[in-house]
């Protein structure tokens, strides 16, 4: 069975990812836990904390609302339901929520509204700093079949075939055909991949239909964007590298980059070997307010 955090601020954005998170794992067990991250100060007078109080009797009741609209329309009896409220700002209360329960995927709404792709919003955090797969919804897209999926790779960036499990069970449950798209620079050396590291992406995504493309350009983001402007993807997956603090602070997290403004579902695999953290101011601990 799959564990799935569902971000919700209530948002139409995030209610649209919690659908197309319905459809998407419609055909198989799943337990949904519909999340919110709410506010919260460790140090306030007595006034504050009672109007702490409140909110969260509000949340509460607005998770519960939510529950029952997702569960009143026709739905899988493979899936199961449950709310809970996490304390703090979004990331690092996700953060921490993980430290204590594990979750398969994350799945959140975005419409690009933040800051810029360094700042701005909640779904390159979370791609950025959480220890599981996150899949990031455009409000704009349409739930729909998933036929075409396009995996962003160099191929030497996989390091362990297991953080691509996930794809090869979303490819197979679809049928769907995954594209292995590869993008050069052809004013940067070469590094050709061993034929090792490409044999254990194709081995990993046994039984999947797959085929391989190659595009030429110097910024790779570019090259993503050209290809999905000429062929049809319903979902583009890539392995952020998770390099230092300082490749993010110039900007060259391509993953983050696609995230700020997605044009398709993108889904974001964890691969544990590459995880490499920033550097990050202490936060201090909020306990997870569950079973609502």
């Amino acid at each position: 069975m799959y564990k799935i955090l569902l971000l919700t601020d209530f948002s139409a954005a995030s209610r649209h990812a919690l659908s197309f998170a319905q459809t998407l794992f419609a055909d198989t067990a799943t337990d949904f836990s519909l999340t919110n991250a709410f506010p919260f100060e460790p140090e306030m007078s007595y006034g504050g904390a009672f109007w702490l109080e409140e909110e969260q009797q509000e949340t509460r009741k607005s998770l519960h609302h939510l529950k029952e609209t997702m569960t009143q329309q026709p739905i899988s009896s493979l899936h199961t339901y449950r709310t809970s409220i996490i304390l703090g700002e979004p990331v690092q209360a996700v953060e921490r929520l993980l430290e204590q329960e594990h979750f398969d995927l994350i799945v959140l709404g975005t419409t690009g509204a933040g800051r810029s792709s360094l700042f701005g919003s909640v779904a390159t955090g979370m791609i950025r700093q959480v220890t599981t797969n996150v899949l990031v919804v455009p409000a704009s897209v349409s739930i729909g079949p998933i036929e075409q999926i396009v995996l962003a790779t160099d191929y030497r960036s996989v390091n362990h075939a297991e953080s691509l499990v996930m794809l090869k069970e979303v490819a197979c449950r679809k049928a769907a055909m995954v594209t292995l798209l590869t993008i050069k620079n052809a004013e940067e050396p070469v590094v050709v991949p061993t034929e090792i590291s490409r044999q254990s992406v194709f081995n990993a995504l046994a039984n999947v239909q797959t085929e391989s493309f190659e595009m030429h350009d110097d910024d790779v983001l570019h090259g993503i964007n050209t290809f999905l402007d000429t062929h049809t993807v319903d979902m583009l997956v890539m392995l952020p590298h998770h390099t230092g603090l300082f490749d993010v602070l110039r900007n060259k997290s391509v993953s983050r980059a696609v995230a700020y403004h997605p044009r398709v579902p993108l889904l974001t695999l964890y691969d544990a070997k590459n995880k490499v953290k920033g550097v990050s101011e202490p936060v201090n601990t909020y306990p997870v307010v569950s079973g609502l």
